[in-house]
């Protein structure tokens, strides 16, 4: 008779359900306790999934005689792929999970790096949904280079916004001094896939000179960082409303992110950019936790709640937040329609990469990021005039074509300066660009355009003051150097020193040794360029000031490493 009186009461309280799911009822449905799953799922995907287990909690779920529930908790992938792991502390990383949803598989190839956290992650999950990695570009500006009549890639649009000229082919010169955004690769699932598209366009593994330029042509056109997308989102905002151009108009977002933001905003709309060979998909993968704090019961729920997310009706749900299907297939063309440049097929997806190559990858990506003070110093000497096998060039032209190309490179974070040294006018070395900041002034023109305009003025002549050169140089980048930056002298030769006077090769590099302020070091790198070239004294050079010796016996096939060493970003 109690019994009958608290479900009455409960009915005219409209608290069955919650009685129900807290494990207080014993009649049909056999719930005599209650259990929670916890799902830490990322911020894109969370508000969906919320929803759809609200709808799993709606049907009473039961499982061994205990009420069940689930819950979702947002946690950055990034994040959660830096905590989860036996060591999940509860005070700085939030509740335990029993599951994981991340934006991408790729973050557990980040976590599963670390054994401890592999051991947790023995399933590779399955997909709920996924959504490409795109670019956003405001709408009108995609217009102008053609979309969508012209199915526009990432390249495109990386090239529009380092070519001032193309906006005003265009007709639009208003967006000459537009940039790009990153946004962290170490916690943005869209920042992360940026990269990849840069450095490893194809998803062969291979990191060549070739992608380092291409890193280097975005790094250039970099308007602001951001730890996700949602900060430059609501930039546009703000740039729409009033009418003027801000800063960042493209930046890494997932499909998703725009369709949703575009929703929000039809003023002011984003238009997806899509990879042109192989797209970064994210899958949103639902990855059970093995771990001791997971119950037998709670996995049976876990397993239970994957079942139903896979059904029509989670699917239903998904789909009406912007997610294609797990094949990548628009379920709802009210969210994506293709007219709105939603491919409804799914992108070619990218091949899987392996946490060590990732590392690489990334490694590879913070190199560029770094700020560097560059002294380049080029060798003018007599020799420079011997032609250059397979090339219509000699060295000298050869040096001055990769020159400008590498100085049409550098980010606008950079100092330099540049010298040249031979031994006609009784000096052994000339500046011809006084060191600073690149983008600022050199006396009365930018030092972008000081750097071109000395390097077409080169001339061959005179012998070749090798070791009194290198020696004034580190002295000199001594004086500027700077902290949290890469202080280098390139010294570019084809020959050996060729003066009797001035320091010999033991006296140089004994200085370099000696005269080295550790808490302030100065890195000497060398290239050796042709089969004249000293290779064994400058191996020595520049072991001595801690750097590099590179060997360019034919140079005419080495023109992507000279570029990079004009930007200081050999490695």
């Amino acid at each position: 008779m109690g019994l009958v009186i608290l479900l009455c009461a409960a009915v005219a309280a409209g608290t069955v359900g919650v009685l129900w799911q807290q494990g207080m009822l014993s009649v049909a449905g056999r719930c005599s306790t209650s259990s929670t799953v916890t799902i830490v799922a990322s911020p894109t995907v969370e508000p969906a999934l919320n929803q759809a287990v609200a709808e799993w909690n709606a049907t009473r779920p039961a499982v061994d005689g205990a009420c069940v529930t689930a819950r979702t908790i947002v946690q950055q992938s990034g994040q959660a792929a830096a905590a989860v792991g036996p060591g999940w502390d509860p005070a700085r990383d939030g509740d335990k999970p029993d599951v994981w949803v991340p934006d991408s598989g790729i973050w557990l190839s980040v976590a599963g790096s670390r054994p401890e956290a592999a051991s947790l992650l023995t399933e590779q999950g399955t997909s709920i949904a996924t959504s490409p990695a795109v670019l956003a570009i405001r709408k009108p500006m995609a217009s102008a280079l053609g979309w969508p009549q012209r199915q526009l890639g990432r390249q495109d649009v990386i090239g529009a916004l380092s070519q001032p000229d193309v906006w005003a082919k265009a007709g639009h010169p208003e967006y000459a001094n537009l940039r790009v955004g990153l946004t962290d690769p170490a916690t943005s699932t869209a920042g992360l896939a940026s990269v990849l598209s840069i450095l490893d366009p194809t998803g062969s593994g291979e990191l060549g000179e070739q992608q380092l330029i291409a890193g280097l042509q975005v790094s250039r056109v970099v308007g602001g960082f951001a730890p996700d997308a949602g900060v430059f989102f609501a930039a546009q905002q703000t740039a729409a409303a009033i009418d003027t151009n801000a800063a960042v108009a493209a930046f890494p977002a997932l499909e998703k992110e725009i369709a949703e933001y575009n929703a929000a905003n039809p003023a002011g709309e984003m238009a997806p950019v899509y990879d042109a060979q192989q797209s970064f998909i994210a899958d949103f993968p639902y990855v059970p936790i093995s771990a001791d704090w997971v119950s037998d019961r709670d996995r049976k729920a876990v397993d239970r709640i994957r079942d139903y997310l896979g059904g029509a009706e989670a699917r239903a749900i998904l789909a009406r937040h912007y997610l294609r299907t797990p094949d990548g297939t628009v379920a709802d063309g009210t969210t994506l329609p293709a007219s709105a440049g939603y491919p409804a097929a799914p992108p070619a997806a990218r091949k899987a990469i392996t946490p060590e190559r990732l590392s690489q990858v990334m490694a590879a990506w913070a190199d560029l990021q770094r700020k560097v003070n560059l002294l380049v110093v080029l060798d003018t000497s007599g020799s420079m005039t011997a032609p250059v096998p397979g090339t219509q060039l000699n060295r000298l032209a050869l040096l001055q074509q990769t020159a400008g190309t590498g100085f049409n490179l550098l980010p606008y974070t950079m100092s330099i300066g540049l010298w040249e040294f031979s031994g006609r006018g009784g000096e052994p070395h000339r500046e011809l660009v006084p060191f600073g900041p690149y983008p600022g002034m050199a006396g009365a023109v930018p030092r972008a355009q000081a750097l071109n305009e000395s390097v077409g003025k080169l001339r061959a002549e005179g012998d070749t003051p090798l070791y009194d050169t290198v020696y004034d140089a580190f002295k000199t980048m001594q004086e500027q150097w700077e902290a949290g930056s890469t202080n280098s002298v390139v010294i570019i030769t084809d020959g050996a020193n060729e003066v009797a006077t001035g320091l010999t090769l033991e006296q140089l590099t004994e200085k370099l040794g000696k005269e080295q302020i550790k808490e302030k070091p100065v890195q000497v790198v060398t290239i050796a360029v042709g089969p004249d070239a000293d290779a064994e004294s400058l191996e020595k050079v520049a072991t001595a000031a801690g750097g590099r010796n590179l060997v360019l016996r034919e140079p005419g096939s080495a023109i992507e490493t000279l570029v990079l060493a004009f930007t200081g970003r050999l490695q």
